[in-house]
């Protein structure tokens, strides 16, 4: 659904945008034809010495080297459109915008955020999503080929399991399991690894986590230098061995894997799939009366898209410190591992941060060590400590 809606928008922008006036070509008037006279040598000499006014003396070419004149420009607005143009567009507009309200209204339905307790609106339903995962994700994989490194790989074996960690303390703190069946070579044993079957602790509803159902998790390494990690909808996570190379530790891999495990448990990508419908069906509307399509994609852009982005990064920033302590990693070396990342993707301005999806590396930071998050998370961490202690013993 997100590629049908990236598909049409340029088409109906261009269906929006009024075609330009055909030019009709206007034939060069008739030169004036002049005659010269046949002077002698004398008469030839004073002329082009001193022409007269009325002088037919021919003037020589300009010189190849001289400095060209420079030609005069000529501005002009766009034609107006006219009001069979206009009736057009209202009519395109309003097919998008009664259609999206159909969805909305269908589709559509309210959900909070486990851990942040957000309360959100999404129009993907569960199956939706599951299914709009495994499509992108085994695309993602043909395009990918060899790179794709084999289960029995090191780096693979590693991080499924750091991976199957985080999962496994998602499925406790947010369920109740105390046994889950986690990853198994590269896809989770259990489809319903985090489904619920008890009553989840710290106040997370069923409803919270029923999305959870039918998840199969699936974590594969590519072998490429970019320091970078995917999560597609359904929990398909593509991680590059860049990112490897970079961060040495298991605790440091497992605040990455938090991370992306956050932005699947908290649903972002059907939110946000939602956010751009809603956003796109604003830019047909506004296309009635402002006629600069460029001009509002920017807006919409800017100060709608990439602001909602950013939060959804710091939400998952909040989420994944929380899993990362209910895994056994100690949550403090989260905040160092965007510190880090700042200084591997360079510190960027507060301008080059308004222009991009993700928060700074400092104001991510930040928000990590905040004594409210980093509190609860040294909580869950001693929790965590002594439930490996008592299996242990």
């Amino acid at each position: 659904m997100s590629a049908l809606i990236r598909n049409l928008r340029p088409a109906l922008s261009g269906l929006l945008r009024p075609k330009p006036a055909a030019r009709t070509t206007v034939p060069p008037p008739p030169t004036a034809r002049r005659y010269y006279h046949a002077p002698s040598t004398r008469r030839s000499h004073e002329a082009l010495k001193s022409p007269g006014p009325d002088s037919l003396v021919r003037r020589p070419p300009p010189s190849p080297h001289a400095p060209a004149v420079p030609r005069p420009r000529y501005y002009s607005s766009r034609r107006p459109r006219s009001s069979n143009e206009v009736k057009v567009q209202i009519v395109i507009a309003g097919v998008v915008i009664v259609g999206g309200v159909v969805v909305t209204i269908c589709y559509g339905t309210f959900e909070t955020v486990p851990y942040t307790n957000r309360r959100h609106f999404v129009v993907l339903t569960h199956s939706g999503e599951l299914k709009l995962g495994e499509s992108q994700f085994n695309n993602e994989k043909k395009e990918l080929g060899d790179k794709v490194l084999a289960p029995s790989h090191p780096d693979s074996v590693r991080v499924n399991s750091i991976a199957a960690e985080i999962i496994g303390a998602a499925g406790r703190s947010l369920a109740g399991h105390e046994d889950d069946k986690l990853l198994d070579g590269e896809t989770c044993a259990d489809d319903a690894a985090l489904s619920p079957k008890k009553k989840a602790p710290r106040g997370a509803s069923q409803a919270m986590i029923k999305h959870l159902d039918g998840f199969k998790w699936e974590v594969i390494v590519v072998d490429n230098k970019q320091v970078n990690v995917m999560c597609a909808p359904g929990g398909k996570i593509i991680v590059y061995t860049g990112l490897l190379d970079k961060f040495n530790t298991d605790a440091e891999i497992a605040a990455v894997l938090g991370h992306e495990v956050a932005h699947a448990i908290a649903r972002h990508a059907a939110e946000k799939l939602t956010k751009h419908m809603w956003i796109f069906m604003l830019t047909v509307f506004l296309l009635i009366f402002i006629d600069a399509p460029d001009l509002i994609d920017k807006l919409t852009e800017y100060l709608l898209g990439l602001p909602f982005s950013r939060k959804m990064e710091i939400e998952a920033d909040h989420i994944g410190i929380m899993l990362l302590a209910s895994a056994g990693f100690d949550p403090r070396i989260a905040p160092k591992v965007y510190e880090k990342l700042g200084k591997v993707g360079g510190n960027s301005s507060p301008l080059k941060e308004y222009m991009s999806t993700h928060p700074c590396s400092k104001k991510r930071t930040q928000l990590l060590l905040d004594a409210k998050v980093m509190d609860k998370a040294m909580a869950l961490y001693t929790e965590a400590r002594a439930r490996k202690q008592e299996i242990d013993q």
